[in-house]
């Protein structure tokens, strides 16, 4: 079991009245986008009725992005939409223009994409690399696990691994694609000079996913959504549509015990990077939260949870058990609710009538299992 001095439940009251705009381009642009892909079909939201039963709430439902788009994660999303508006930026093309034209005119002028990664991030712009045909360089810290470092290799990405952290990763990724021309850094992250992609094109991506959580609930809203944090972009996406006018749902985070930069921020009242030790949540091993971000997270977030290895790895093997096939980051939404719905279910405004959503962001990969 997960140690009785673990962190405890960071609740910011003020969230509940905390209202977001919506991103500056339309959303059915993108979702029109998205559904251009190949392969692209609409992701399940499976209800989880046994554990609303548990918690004793009225709905239980988990958003599945075990798979989106052929790859094992919803990231191809922001990706996907922030490679097509930063080569048609560049290259100064129409956004009317298809994917056979983008990525003859992005291999004439030579294109290299570049990005940081500790794992489905990168790949996913190694995938939208192979799909214009263009090259790919992706950088990974040196304690990323072999297999997925072979799964960015096996989309015709070349690997570079950096002798650091995951925020070292990512300066040398920007140092790189600063000194080629033709390189444009696609980067789920932001720092100051660097908003743009992550900001307009990488958190906005991911409204395509939201909007069919909301179609999917045929338009009711959900009282309360749990949502990662690896640099925050994704969360930050959440809170944005959570957030809007006439909405008012409440923002869970999550984040490993190991690697909580956003709960550590928040403690501190301004950004904080941390040190990050090893976890089986890799994707959300980062130490710094994204500078777009934060402004959000720290206004919208009504509590951030922070969970064990073991944790993680319990709501593994329950999805297991009804048939989803989720990694250590895509089950931990699921153990962090179960976590506040123990400790402190008022934190979120948690009752028999709560309608809850879980992202569930990850398809099931290899790992240690943790003892503790």
């Amino acid at each position: 079991m997960a140690s009785v001095s673990r962190p405890s439940i960071h609740v910011n009251p003020s969230a509940k009245s905390f209202i977001c705009t919506p991103a500056e381009e339309t959303e059915s642009c993108i979702v029109a986008f998205h559904h251009s892909l190949p392969d692209f079909d609409v992701t399940k939201l499976i209800p989880l009725d046994d554990l609303a039963r548990e918690i004793r709430v009225k709905h239980v439902y988990l958003k599945d992005e075990t798979t989106r788009l052929g790859l094992p994660s919803f990231k191809i999303l922001g990706a996907s939409w922030a490679v097509f508006r930063a080569t048609t930026n560049k290259l100064q093309l129409p956004l009317s223009v298809g994917l056979k034209e983008l990525g003859f005119a992005a291999k004439s002028h030579s294109i290299t994409f570049y990005a940081a990664t500790d794992g489905n991030h990168g790949r996913a712009v190694a995938r939208m690399g192979r799909l214009l045909g263009v090259k790919a360089r992706i950088f990974v810290p040196e304690w990323l696990d072999l297999p997925t470092r072979d799964f960015i290799v096996s989309e015709d990405a070349s690997l570079m691994v950096v002798d650091g952290d995951y925020d070292l990763t990512v300066q040398k990724a920007a140092a790189a694609a600063h000194l080629d021309e033709a390189g444009i850094l696609v980067q789920d992250t932001a720092w100051e000079g660097y908003e743009i992609i992550p900001q307009k094109w990488i958190v906005d991506g991911y409204a395509t996913m939201l909007n069919e959580v909301d179609e999917q609930l045929n338009g009711h809203f959900p009282d309360i959504v749990v949502a990662p944090v690896g640099v925050g972009s994704f969360a930050q996406a959440v809170v944005t549509h959570s957030k809007a006018a006439g909405r008012g749902t409440a923002v869970v985070t999550v984040e490993p015990h190991n690697a909580a930069c956003l709960r550590g921020s928040l403690l501190a009242g301004k950004p904080t990077s941390i040190a990050t030790k090893k976890t089986i949540m890799s994707g959300m091993n980062c130490g710094t939260v994204s500078s777009i971000a934060w402004p959000v997270l720290k206004s919208g977030v009504d509590a951030s949870v922070t969970i064990s290895d073991l944790e993680s790895h319990e709501a593994v093997q329950y999805l297991q058990s009804k048939g989803i096939s989720a990694g250590p980051c895509g089950a931990g939404t699921l153990a962090a609710l179960k976590y506040i719905a123990r400790a402190e279910p008022k934190a979120i405004r948690l009752n028999s009538e709560s309608t809850v959503v879980l992202f569930c962001t990850e398809g099931s990969r290899d790992y240690q299992i943790p003892l503790d």
